[in-house]
């Protein structure tokens, strides 16, 4: 979990630079509109067929072959062959349909575009098709590495595909205009591909021309990805309608609940995603082997280290909302009125990241046992309580309705999948996870107040109107938060501050040397 949140962290970064690049060339406004709604129909595609697979059943039937020895092994190779020769050629036919429908299909998604907007939609969304197919062949990839418990290229595939992004805006756009931005889409996704092929030869991986389609294991993947292709299609469900309805906005609405999303989605993708990742090998392994004790308290001791991480960072983000949108975006094209809405919009979406960190990981406590359907009734549901709040919302709060839907979705969502778990593990060690939540909100609250403490003298010390002296409140406040938190924490002997101390460099202990004892000496520094 350490690598993958230091890498998921490097990638954030990177992809925070991307974002920055973007507003400060085009703002939030009819381009960077037209470029996140472009995004829709190719991630739809890649996110219900490929994660579907993967996250549902791929890395689960993979890893219970690996155990079985050398045998299993080639037999796990045959398997993942399968597996990627049939996504390619269902992805690749997809895709090649959509760039012969765009015409059609994006106005559907966006009826509130017209003109100019809907035109440059379009062909950054045809450009973009390609996008599905190469990245279909590196998260098979991905997950091969994964049930091998090699994260760091895995890991570092993201950030190649931020830079994509980045030099699309840099070298494409003035050599071939706006669509330029697509193709750098295109080159990270190569790039986040080709980075994984060196690991995948090492680990023994050799491609062959086949296709089970009639093997039991394809069969097993299939039954299992059906349903969790339909929990998926609601997820993104949730996004088409941020797009359909946020087209009928103000020109910029999709822009800044995509950029508010993404700053949100920080602590989601360094603490949720990675420790949800990180862990899903070993839960796997334990449901192989019938272990459901350890089973049970490795997905306990994770949801606690998750909540450790995510409480006081959604509660930090909250209080420091306009200064970190103000540092990350506010320059060029992006104006105060753009920072003013991102930030609003951003403090509805940060109340619900408790819940969206710790989602990842209760459903795929699902999936390594083999049940894909509990996490997509539940995914209906959410998604049926989003759609009907943010219909009810937008039309009173504009974009941050559609936040305030998203967030109060996705804590519906927390709360049915850890009540439909804990009545099937009969219990979480109730007592251990009540205990420590305590600890931490109480911290976290003594953390929040220091950050309000520190921001007012720090305010009338420095020029607020420049970029220096937002970033030093928010430098200074914060970090003043975190410091309180983990010190209250630590008085209050909460076990995850504990546990993290053991990863912190030890100071080493010195042996007294009884008098009269030669010792060594560096001969070297004498001449």
């Amino acid at each position: 979990a350490i690598i993958l949140g230091t890498a998921s962290l490097l990638s954030r970064f990177v992809g925070l630079v991307r974002e920055r690049v973007l507003t400060t060339t085009f703002g939030a406004g009819d381009v960077f509109d037209a470029f996140v709604a472009a995004f829709r129909v190719p991630d739809l595609i890649f996110n219900l067929i490929v994660l579907g697979a993967l996250s549902a059943a791929f890395i689960p039937i993979f890893t219970e072959k690996l155990v079985q020895g050398k045998k299993g092994e080639k037999q796990a190779f045959d398997f993942a062959t399968s597996v990627l020769n049939a996504i390619v050629i269902v992805v690749g036919l997809m895709s090649g349909v959509y760039f012969l429908l765009a015409d059609k299909i994006v106005p559907v998604i966006t009826p509130g575009f017209g003109g100019e907007k809907l035109a440059l939609t379009i062909m950054l969304s045809k450009a973009m098709a390609l996008q599905p197919v190469l990245l279909c062949i590196s998260f098979v990839f991905s997950g091969m590495l994964n049930s091998y418990k090699r994260f760091v290229v895995y890991a570092l595939a993201p950030i190649l595909y931020n830079l994509g992004i980045i030099i699309g805006v840099f070298l494409f756009v003035p050599i071939m205009g706006i669509v330029g931005i697509a193709w750098g889409v295109v080159l990270g996704a190569a790039a986040h591909m080709l980075v994984q092929l060196p690991s995948i030869w090492q680990v023994g991986y050799r491609w062959k021309p086949i296709v089970g389609w009639s093997t039991d294991d394809f069969h097993k993947l299939w039954r299992m990805m059906l349903p969790r292709i339909v929990g998926l299609a609601a997820m993104q469900v949730n996004l088409v309608t941020v797009t359909v309805i946020g087209s009928s906005m103000l020109a910029g609405s999709i822009a800044v609940f995509h950029l508010a999303n993404n700053v949100q989605y920080l602590p989601v993708g360094i603490f949720g995603i990675s420790f949800a990742q990180a862990a899903f090998p070993t839960l796997a392994e334990q449901i192989a082997r019938r272990q459901k004790a350890e089973f049970s308290r490795t997905l306990t001791r994770i949801f606690r280290y998750i909540m450790f991480l995510v409480v006081p960072t959604s509660l930090f983000f909250f209080l420091l909302r306009a200064q970190i949108i103000r540092v990350l975006f506010g320059d060029g094209a992006f104006d105060w009125e753009d920072t003013i809405l991102t930030f609003d919009t951003f403090g509805w979406l940060v109340i619900s990241i408790f819940a969206q960190a710790t989602i990842p990981l209760l459903v795929r406590a699902f999936y390594v046992q083999q049940d894909t359907k509990t996490p997509v009734v539940i995914s209906i549901i959410s998604m049926v309580v989003n759609i009907g709040l943010a219909l009810y919302l937008a039309p009173i709060m504009g974009v941050q309705g559609l936040a305030l839907a998203f967030s109060a979705s996705a804590i519906v969502n927390l709360m049915l999948l850890l009540g439909v778990l804990h009545w099937q593990l009969k219990g979480f060690d109730d007592k251990a996870v009540i205990l420590s939540l305590v600890k931490i909100v109480l911290a976290a609250l003594g953390g929040g107040m220091m950050v309000q403490v520190l921001k007012y003298p720090v305010a009338a010390v420095v020029d607020m109107q420049r970029f220096w002296g937002v970033l030093m409140q928010l430098v200074v406040a914060g970090s003043g938060g975190v410091a309180v938190y983990l010190l209250l924490t630590w008085l209050l002997k909460s076990e995850e501050i504990i546990v993290l101390r053991k990863y912190l460099p030890q100071k080493p202990a010195l042996k007294k040397i009884p008098a009269g004892t030669d010792t060594p000496r560096w001969e070297g520094l004498a001449e």
